[in-house]
Protein backbone atom coordinates (compact mmCIF):
# COMPACT_ATOMS: atom_id res chain seq x y z
CA UNK A 1 0.00 0.00 0.00
CA UNK A 2 1.54 3.53 -1.03
CA UNK A 3 2.70 5.04 2.31
CA UNK A 4 2.49 9.08 1.96
CA UNK A 5 5.66 9.73 1.45
CA UNK A 6 5.39 8.44 -2.15
CA UNK A 7 2.14 10.30 -2.56
CA UNK A 8 3.86 13.65 -2.41
CA UNK A 9 6.59 11.80 -5.18
CA UNK A 10 4.70 11.27 -8.27
CA UNK A 11 5.41 13.07 -10.82
CA UNK A 12 3.48 14.12 -14.00
CA UNK A 13 4.50 10.98 -15.69
CA UNK A 14 3.34 8.97 -13.07
CA UNK A 15 0.03 11.06 -13.10
CA UNK A 16 -0.13 10.20 -16.76
CA UNK A 17 0.46 6.46 -16.36
CA UNK A 18 -2.36 6.27 -13.48
CA UNK A 19 -4.38 8.16 -16.00
CA UNK A 20 -3.50 5.62 -18.86
CA UNK A 21 -4.99 2.89 -16.79
CA UNK A 22 -7.96 4.00 -15.40
CA UNK A 23 -8.99 4.39 -19.04
CA UNK A 24 -8.08 0.61 -20.03
CA UNK A 25 -9.97 -0.52 -17.28
CA UNK A 26 -12.55 1.74 -17.80
CA UNK A 27 -12.65 0.20 -21.13
CA UNK A 28 -12.27 -3.21 -20.25
CA UNK A 29 -14.83 -2.85 -17.38
CA UNK A 30 -17.70 -0.19 -18.29
CA UNK A 31 -19.01 0.19 -14.84
CA UNK A 32 -16.70 3.01 -13.91
CA UNK A 33 -18.17 4.72 -17.37
CA UNK A 34 -21.94 4.14 -16.66
CA UNK A 35 -21.71 5.77 -13.31
CA UNK A 36 -19.38 8.60 -14.58
CA UNK A 37 -21.94 8.82 -17.21
CA UNK A 38 -25.02 8.82 -14.32
CA UNK A 39 -23.01 11.24 -12.35
CA UNK A 40 -22.53 13.83 -15.24
CA UNK A 41 -26.37 13.46 -16.05
CA UNK A 42 -27.72 13.87 -12.83
CA UNK A 43 -25.35 16.83 -11.94
CA UNK A 44 -26.53 18.80 -15.17
CA UNK A 45 -30.41 17.98 -14.26
CA UNK A 46 -29.56 19.31 -10.38
CA UNK A 47 -27.69 21.94 -11.41
CA UNK A 48 -30.82 24.10 -12.93
CA UNK A 49 -32.59 22.86 -9.27
CA UNK A 50 -29.83 23.72 -7.43
CA UNK A 51 -30.25 28.06 -8.51
CA UNK A 52 -33.97 27.92 -9.60
CA UNK A 53 -35.09 26.68 -5.48
CA UNK A 54 -33.57 29.18 -4.23
CA UNK A 55 -34.59 32.21 -6.44
CA UNK A 56 -38.20 30.31 -6.19
CA UNK A 57 -37.98 30.23 -2.28
CA UNK A 58 -36.72 34.48 -2.11
CA UNK A 59 -39.21 35.11 -4.97
CA UNK A 60 -41.96 33.60 -2.37
CA UNK A 61 -41.04 34.99 0.86
CA UNK A 62 -38.05 36.58 0.42
CA UNK A 63 -36.28 35.98 3.87
CA UNK A 64 -33.02 33.51 3.94
CA UNK A 65 -34.55 31.49 6.93
CA UNK A 66 -37.24 29.97 4.41
CA UNK A 67 -34.22 29.19 2.49
CA UNK A 68 -32.83 27.80 4.92
CA UNK A 69 -35.57 25.57 6.41
CA UNK A 70 -36.40 23.83 2.49
CA UNK A 71 -32.61 23.03 2.70
CA UNK A 72 -33.14 21.28 6.35
CA UNK A 73 -36.33 19.45 4.89
CA UNK A 74 -34.57 18.35 2.20
CA UNK A 75 -31.40 16.76 4.58
CA UNK A 76 -33.50 15.72 7.23
CA UNK A 77 -34.63 12.62 6.81
CA UNK A 78 -30.90 11.30 6.85
CA UNK A 79 -30.58 11.27 10.16
CA UNK A 80 -33.94 9.75 10.18
CA UNK A 81 -33.02 6.85 8.11
CA UNK A 82 -29.63 6.44 10.06
CA UNK A 83 -31.20 5.49 13.13
CA UNK A 84 -34.01 3.67 12.44
CA UNK A 85 -32.85 2.16 9.14
CA UNK A 86 -28.91 1.43 9.81
CA UNK A 87 -28.33 -2.01 8.46
CA UNK A 88 -31.23 -1.65 5.01
CA UNK A 89 -28.15 -0.98 2.93
CA UNK A 90 -26.32 -3.99 4.07
CA UNK A 91 -29.10 -6.42 3.09
CA UNK A 92 -30.37 -4.59 -0.22
CA UNK A 93 -28.77 -3.81 -3.21
CA UNK A 94 -27.86 -0.92 -3.45
CA UNK A 95 -28.56 -0.73 -7.19
CA UNK A 96 -31.84 -1.52 -7.63
CA UNK A 97 -32.23 1.07 -4.36
CA UNK A 98 -31.26 3.85 -5.76
CA UNK A 99 -32.49 2.94 -9.19
CA UNK A 100 -36.11 3.24 -7.30
CA UNK A 101 -35.16 6.24 -5.80
CA UNK A 102 -34.49 7.87 -9.21
CA UNK A 103 -37.49 7.23 -10.22
CA UNK A 104 -39.27 8.45 -7.71
CA UNK A 105 -36.84 12.15 -8.24
CA UNK A 106 -38.61 11.94 -11.47
CA UNK A 107 -42.28 11.97 -10.53
CA UNK A 108 -41.07 15.06 -7.56
CA UNK A 109 -39.41 17.18 -9.90
CA UNK A 110 -41.94 16.68 -12.40
CA UNK A 111 -44.78 18.07 -9.86
CA UNK A 112 -42.43 21.22 -8.94
CA UNK A 113 -42.08 22.09 -12.45
CA UNK A 114 -45.91 21.77 -13.42
CA UNK A 115 -46.86 23.70 -10.45
CA UNK A 116 -44.60 26.51 -10.89
CA UNK A 117 -45.29 27.08 -14.55
CA UNK A 118 -48.80 27.35 -13.62
CA UNK A 119 -48.91 29.44 -11.03
CA UNK A 120 -49.66 27.17 -8.13
CA UNK A 121 -46.61 26.90 -6.26
CA UNK A 122 -46.70 28.12 -2.29
CA UNK A 123 -44.01 27.79 -0.18
CA UNK A 124 -46.28 25.13 1.80
CA UNK A 125 -45.84 22.87 -1.55
CA UNK A 126 -42.21 23.90 -1.28
CA UNK A 127 -41.94 22.18 2.10
CA UNK A 128 -43.92 19.45 1.43
CA UNK A 129 -42.14 18.50 -1.99
CA UNK A 130 -38.84 19.39 -0.32
CA UNK A 131 -39.48 16.35 3.01
CA UNK A 132 -40.66 14.08 0.18
CA UNK A 133 -37.74 14.64 -1.80
CA UNK A 134 -35.50 14.87 1.41
CA UNK A 135 -36.69 10.98 2.68
CA UNK A 136 -35.60 9.96 -0.84
CA UNK A 137 -32.41 11.49 -0.79
CA UNK A 138 -31.60 9.70 2.86
CA UNK A 139 -31.91 6.69 0.83
CA UNK A 140 -30.56 7.75 -2.39
CA UNK A 141 -27.26 8.96 -1.29
CA UNK A 142 -25.62 6.19 0.93
CA UNK A 143 -27.14 3.98 -1.59
CA UNK A 144 -25.06 5.73 -4.42
CA UNK A 145 -21.95 5.80 -2.72
CA UNK A 146 -22.29 2.32 -1.85
CA UNK A 147 -22.60 1.06 -5.45
CA UNK A 148 -19.43 2.92 -5.99
CA UNK A 149 -17.70 1.29 -3.09
CA UNK A 150 -18.49 -2.43 -4.33
CA UNK A 151 -19.27 -2.09 -7.94
CA UNK A 152 -15.82 -0.23 -8.35
CA UNK A 153 -12.09 -1.75 -8.16
CA UNK A 154 -10.91 -0.53 -4.74
CA UNK A 155 -7.41 0.87 -6.61
CA UNK A 156 -9.49 2.94 -9.10
CA UNK A 157 -11.65 4.59 -6.31
CA UNK A 158 -9.44 7.65 -5.45
CA UNK A 159 -9.16 8.44 -9.04
CA UNK A 160 -12.89 7.87 -9.79
CA UNK A 161 -13.49 9.91 -6.75
CA UNK A 162 -11.53 12.61 -8.30
CA UNK A 163 -12.53 12.09 -12.13
CA UNK A 164 -16.44 12.36 -10.59
CA UNK A 165 -15.59 15.30 -8.53
CA UNK A 166 -14.43 17.05 -12.14
CA UNK A 167 -17.58 16.23 -14.21
CA UNK A 168 -19.54 17.59 -11.01
CA UNK A 169 -17.75 20.44 -11.07
CA UNK A 170 -17.73 21.18 -15.36
CA UNK A 171 -21.26 20.36 -15.06
CA UNK A 172 -22.38 22.64 -11.42
CA UNK A 173 -20.10 25.52 -13.17
CA UNK A 174 -21.84 26.21 -17.01
CA UNK A 175 -25.11 25.30 -15.91
CA UNK A 176 -25.78 27.37 -13.34
CA UNK A 177 -24.52 29.70 -15.42
CA UNK A 178 -27.12 28.90 -17.89
CA UNK A 179 -29.75 28.36 -15.72
CA UNK A 180 -29.19 32.00 -13.49
CA UNK A 181 -28.89 33.75 -16.64
CA UNK A 182 -32.37 31.90 -17.57
CA UNK A 183 -34.02 32.53 -14.68
CA UNK A 184 -32.45 36.42 -14.25
CA UNK A 185 -34.05 37.09 -17.63
CA UNK A 186 -37.29 35.30 -17.17
CA UNK A 187 -40.37 37.43 -16.62
CA UNK A 188 -42.30 35.49 -13.85
CA UNK A 189 -41.74 32.04 -12.69
CA UNK A 190 -41.38 30.48 -16.08
CA UNK A 191 -37.88 29.99 -16.60
CA UNK A 192 -37.95 28.75 -13.03
CA UNK A 193 -40.24 25.51 -14.40
CA UNK A 194 -38.22 24.89 -17.52
CA UNK A 195 -35.23 24.54 -14.89
CA UNK A 196 -37.03 22.25 -12.76
CA UNK A 197 -38.41 19.98 -15.96
CA UNK A 198 -35.00 19.87 -17.62
CA UNK A 199 -33.94 18.05 -13.92
CA UNK A 200 -36.70 15.52 -14.27
CA UNK A 201 -35.50 14.58 -18.16
CA UNK A 202 -31.85 14.45 -17.07
CA UNK A 203 -32.82 12.35 -13.60
CA UNK A 204 -35.27 9.99 -16.12
CA UNK A 205 -32.13 9.62 -18.92
CA UNK A 206 -29.89 8.04 -15.62
CA UNK A 207 -32.11 4.71 -15.07
CA UNK A 208 -30.95 2.95 -18.01
CA UNK A 209 -27.19 3.48 -16.97
CA UNK A 210 -28.33 2.23 -13.38
CA UNK A 211 -29.78 -0.56 -14.56
CA UNK A 212 -26.58 -1.50 -16.55
CA UNK A 213 -24.97 -1.41 -13.27
CA UNK A 214 -26.64 -3.60 -11.65
CA UNK A 215 -26.71 -6.60 -14.11
CA UNK A 216 -23.47 -6.17 -14.11
CA UNK A 217 -22.74 -6.77 -11.14
CA UNK A 218 -20.73 -5.76 -8.12
CA UNK A 219 -16.95 -6.56 -7.52
CA UNK A 220 -16.34 -7.22 -3.98
CA UNK A 221 -19.09 -9.25 -2.76
CA UNK A 222 -20.19 -9.31 0.89
CA UNK A 223 -19.97 -12.83 1.07
CA UNK A 224 -18.32 -15.16 -0.16
CA UNK A 225 -19.47 -19.13 -1.15
CA UNK A 226 -22.76 -18.54 0.68
CA UNK A 227 -26.05 -19.17 -0.18
CA UNK A 228 -28.49 -16.39 -0.81
CA UNK A 229 -30.57 -17.47 2.56
CA UNK A 230 -27.32 -17.68 4.73
CA UNK A 231 -25.53 -14.85 3.47
CA UNK A 232 -28.74 -12.37 4.59
CA UNK A 233 -28.56 -14.37 8.17
CA UNK A 234 -25.07 -13.39 8.35
CA UNK A 235 -25.55 -9.91 7.08
CA UNK A 236 -28.11 -9.96 10.05
CA UNK A 237 -26.14 -11.01 12.48
CA UNK A 238 -23.35 -8.28 11.38
CA UNK A 239 -25.79 -6.05 11.43
CA UNK A 240 -26.54 -6.12 14.98
CA UNK A 241 -23.57 -5.88 16.03
CA UNK A 242 -22.83 -2.58 15.63
CA UNK A 243 -19.85 -2.33 17.74
CA UNK A 244 -17.29 -3.96 15.74
CA UNK A 245 -17.46 -1.62 12.90
CA UNK A 246 -14.12 -1.09 11.89
CA UNK A 247 -14.50 2.68 11.50
CA UNK A 248 -14.41 4.66 14.14
CA UNK A 249 -17.09 6.95 15.05
CA UNK A 250 -14.81 9.83 15.63
CA UNK A 251 -13.94 9.93 11.88
CA UNK A 252 -17.47 10.98 11.27
CA UNK A 253 -16.74 13.50 14.16
CA UNK A 254 -14.38 15.63 11.74
CA UNK A 255 -17.16 14.74 9.14
CA UNK A 256 -19.88 16.15 10.96
CA UNK A 257 -17.90 19.16 12.00
CA UNK A 258 -16.83 19.74 8.13
CA UNK A 259 -20.35 20.06 7.05
CA UNK A 260 -21.92 21.89 9.85
CA UNK A 261 -19.37 24.62 10.10
CA UNK A 262 -16.45 24.61 7.56
CA UNK A 263 -18.62 23.64 4.08
CA UNK A 264 -22.32 23.38 4.55
CA UNK A 265 -23.45 27.52 5.04
CA UNK A 266 -22.00 27.92 1.13
CA UNK A 267 -24.98 26.21 0.00
CA UNK A 268 -26.95 29.35 2.47
CA UNK A 269 -24.12 32.30 1.58
CA UNK A 270 -23.76 31.74 -2.26
CA UNK A 271 -27.42 31.66 -3.33
CA UNK A 272 -28.07 35.37 -1.04
CA UNK A 273 -25.29 36.93 -2.37
CA UNK A 274 -26.39 36.35 -5.62
CA UNK A 275 -30.15 37.03 -4.65
CA UNK A 276 -28.59 40.53 -3.06
CA UNK A 277 -26.16 41.73 -5.86
CA UNK A 278 -28.41 40.85 -8.69
CA UNK A 279 -25.58 41.07 -11.59
CA UNK A 280 -24.94 38.37 -13.62
CA UNK A 281 -20.84 39.29 -13.18
CA UNK A 282 -21.25 37.36 -10.15
CA UNK A 283 -22.27 33.33 -12.00
CA UNK A 284 -18.83 33.67 -12.61
CA UNK A 285 -17.70 32.29 -8.84
CA UNK A 286 -19.57 29.14 -11.01
CA UNK A 287 -16.30 29.45 -13.21
CA UNK A 288 -13.67 30.05 -9.78
CA UNK A 289 -14.97 26.89 -8.50
CA UNK A 290 -14.42 24.92 -11.12
CA UNK A 291 -10.89 26.27 -11.08
CA UNK A 292 -10.79 25.30 -7.74
CA UNK A 293 -12.17 21.58 -8.19
CA UNK A 294 -10.40 21.03 -11.04
CA UNK A 295 -6.98 21.54 -8.89
CA UNK A 296 -8.38 19.33 -5.41
CA UNK A 297 -9.15 16.61 -8.39
CA UNK A 298 -5.64 16.76 -9.17
CA UNK A 299 -4.22 16.63 -5.90
CA UNK A 300 -6.38 13.94 -5.27
CA UNK A 301 -6.18 11.62 -8.17
CA UNK A 302 -2.76 9.78 -6.84
CA UNK A 303 -4.19 8.19 -3.64
CA UNK A 304 -5.24 8.55 -0.41
CA UNK A 305 -2.88 7.87 2.73
CA UNK A 306 -3.71 4.33 3.83
CA UNK A 307 -4.16 5.81 8.29
CA UNK A 308 -7.28 7.82 9.44
CA UNK A 309 -5.23 10.05 11.19
CA UNK A 310 -3.06 11.51 8.07
CA UNK A 311 -6.54 11.71 6.30
CA UNK A 312 -7.94 14.01 9.13
CA UNK A 313 -4.71 16.26 9.27
CA UNK A 314 -5.81 17.11 5.65
CA UNK A 315 -8.88 17.57 6.18
CA UNK A 316 -7.88 20.16 9.01
CA UNK A 317 -5.67 21.73 6.73
CA UNK A 318 -8.86 22.07 4.36
CA UNK A 319 -10.76 23.98 7.22
CA UNK A 320 -7.46 26.28 7.40
CA UNK A 321 -8.02 27.27 3.96
CA UNK A 322 -12.01 27.89 4.23
CA UNK A 323 -11.60 30.25 7.19
CA UNK A 324 -9.11 32.12 5.17
CA UNK A 325 -11.98 31.91 2.39
CA UNK A 326 -14.46 33.41 4.56
CA UNK A 327 -12.15 36.04 5.86
CA UNK A 328 -12.41 36.93 1.99
CA UNK A 329 -15.95 37.35 1.98
CA UNK A 330 -16.70 39.42 5.03
CA UNK A 331 -13.85 41.87 3.54
CA UNK A 332 -15.28 42.22 0.09
CA UNK A 333 -18.73 42.97 2.00
CA UNK A 334 -17.08 45.30 4.71
CA UNK A 335 -15.70 47.03 1.16
CA UNK A 336 -18.11 46.97 -1.09
CA UNK A 337 -18.08 50.17 -1.99
CA UNK A 338 -14.65 49.89 -4.01
CA UNK A 339 -15.89 49.05 -7.74
CA UNK A 340 -13.55 46.33 -8.13
CA UNK A 341 -12.51 44.26 -4.66
CA UNK A 342 -15.90 43.05 -3.76
CA UNK A 343 -16.25 40.76 -6.60
CA UNK A 344 -12.50 39.75 -6.77
CA UNK A 345 -12.91 39.06 -3.39
CA UNK A 346 -15.76 36.36 -3.75
CA UNK A 347 -13.90 35.35 -7.19
CA UNK A 348 -11.39 33.98 -5.00
CA UNK A 349 -13.42 32.74 -1.60
CA UNK A 350 -15.72 30.94 -2.98
CA UNK A 351 -12.90 28.94 -5.35
CA UNK A 352 -10.83 28.37 -2.28
CA UNK A 353 -13.95 26.77 -0.66
CA UNK A 354 -14.86 24.74 -3.56
CA UNK A 355 -11.57 23.19 -4.04
CA UNK A 356 -10.65 22.69 -0.10
CA UNK A 357 -14.39 21.07 -0.38
CA UNK A 358 -13.57 18.58 -2.87
CA UNK A 359 -10.33 17.95 -1.59
CA UNK A 360 -11.27 17.06 1.89
CA UNK A 361 -15.00 15.27 0.01
CA UNK A 362 -12.66 12.85 -2.04
CA UNK A 363 -9.82 12.28 0.45
CA UNK A 364 -12.48 11.37 3.16
CA UNK A 365 -15.04 9.21 0.87
CA UNK A 366 -12.08 7.47 -0.60
CA UNK A 367 -10.31 6.46 2.34
CA UNK A 368 -13.61 5.27 3.58
CA UNK A 369 -14.99 3.17 0.51
CA UNK A 370 -11.47 1.37 0.79
CA UNK A 371 -11.15 0.65 4.69
CA UNK A 372 -14.86 -0.17 5.02
CA UNK A 373 -15.71 -4.05 5.58
CA UNK A 374 -17.72 -4.86 2.23
CA UNK A 375 -20.40 -6.77 4.27
CA UNK A 376 -21.00 -3.22 6.04
CA UNK A 377 -20.22 -0.76 2.87
CA UNK A 378 -24.03 -0.05 3.50
CA UNK A 379 -24.11 0.75 6.93
CA UNK A 380 -20.82 3.23 6.60
CA UNK A 381 -22.12 4.86 3.72
CA UNK A 382 -25.05 5.93 6.09
CA UNK A 383 -23.20 6.66 8.81
CA UNK A 384 -21.37 9.02 5.86
CA UNK A 385 -24.54 10.29 4.61
CA UNK A 386 -25.91 11.39 7.75
CA UNK A 387 -22.78 13.25 8.64
CA UNK A 388 -22.53 14.99 5.53
CA UNK A 389 -26.07 15.22 4.31
CA UNK A 390 -27.75 14.61 7.32
CA UNK A 391 -26.53 17.29 9.42
CA UNK A 392 -26.44 20.28 6.27
CA UNK A 393 -29.90 20.88 7.86
CA UNK A 394 -27.74 22.32 10.99
CA UNK A 395 -25.62 24.18 8.66
CA UNK A 396 -28.61 25.62 6.60
CA UNK A 397 -30.92 26.85 8.98
CA UNK A 398 -27.90 28.45 11.58
CA UNK A 399 -26.67 30.16 8.61
CA UNK A 400 -29.79 31.29 7.69
CA UNK A 401 -31.02 32.90 10.66
CA UNK A 402 -27.42 34.49 11.60
CA UNK A 403 -27.86 36.44 7.79
CA UNK A 404 -31.23 37.79 8.91
CA UNK A 405 -29.72 38.32 12.28
CA UNK A 406 -26.36 39.64 12.09
CA UNK A 407 -26.16 39.97 8.38
CA UNK A 408 -24.36 38.78 5.17
CA UNK A 409 -20.89 40.20 6.23
CA UNK A 410 -21.29 39.44 9.82
CA UNK A 411 -22.31 35.92 9.26
CA UNK A 412 -18.54 35.35 7.01
CA UNK A 413 -16.60 36.76 9.85
CA UNK A 414 -17.99 34.80 12.48
CA UNK A 415 -17.38 31.66 10.49
CA UNK A 416 -13.96 32.23 10.17
CA UNK A 417 -13.48 32.85 13.82
CA UNK A 418 -15.59 29.57 14.35
CA UNK A 419 -13.90 27.23 12.03
CA UNK A 420 -10.02 28.46 13.49
CA UNK A 421 -10.88 27.49 16.84
CA UNK A 422 -12.66 24.26 16.14
CA UNK A 423 -9.09 23.50 13.96
CA UNK A 424 -7.25 24.38 17.23
CA UNK A 425 -9.14 21.79 18.88
CA UNK A 426 -8.77 19.28 16.29
CA UNK A 427 -4.75 19.81 16.21
CA UNK A 428 -4.49 18.44 20.01
CA UNK A 429 -6.90 15.75 19.12
CA UNK A 430 -4.63 14.59 16.38
CA UNK A 431 -1.70 12.93 18.11
CA UNK A 432 -3.74 10.96 20.44
CA UNK A 433 -4.71 9.23 17.40
CA UNK A 434 -1.33 8.54 16.12
CA UNK A 435 -0.32 7.41 19.08
CA UNK A 436 -3.34 4.66 19.82
CA UNK A 437 -3.19 3.74 16.08
CA UNK A 438 -6.77 4.16 15.14
CA UNK A 439 -8.98 1.46 13.71
CA UNK A 440 -9.59 1.73 9.83
CA UNK A 441 -6.04 1.37 8.14
CA UNK A 442 -6.47 -2.85 8.06
CA UNK A 443 -9.83 -3.67 7.64
CA UNK A 444 -10.73 -7.76 7.81
CA UNK A 445 -12.73 -7.95 4.59
CA UNK A 446 -12.20 -4.81 2.91
CA UNK A 447 -9.82 -6.41 0.57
Amino acid sequence: MMNTVALRRRGPRQRLRDAARLWRLGRRDPRLGWLLLDNLITTLGASFTLIALPFLVMRLTGHALDLGLTATLEALPSLAFLFAFRGFLDRADPARVLWCCRALYVAINAALAATTWFGLITIELIYLLALIGGLVWAVAYPAGRACFGLYIRKGLLPAGNAVFAVASSLATMALPMLAGSLILSADGERGLAIAFAIDAVCVAASLPLIAAVRRRGPVRRRMTDARDDDAAEAVDQIAVAAPTSAIPRSYYLYLLSSTVLVFGPVQILLPVLLVQRHDTRYLWIYLAQFAGIFAAAGLSAPGVPPSMSAVLRKIVLCWVVAAFAYGLLAWGAYTAAQPWWPLSSALLAFGLLAGASNYYGIQSLSWLQRSADARCMGREMTWFSAATMGAMPLATLATGAMIDRLHWAQTAQALAWSILGVALLALLHLPSLRQNKAPGTRVPGAA
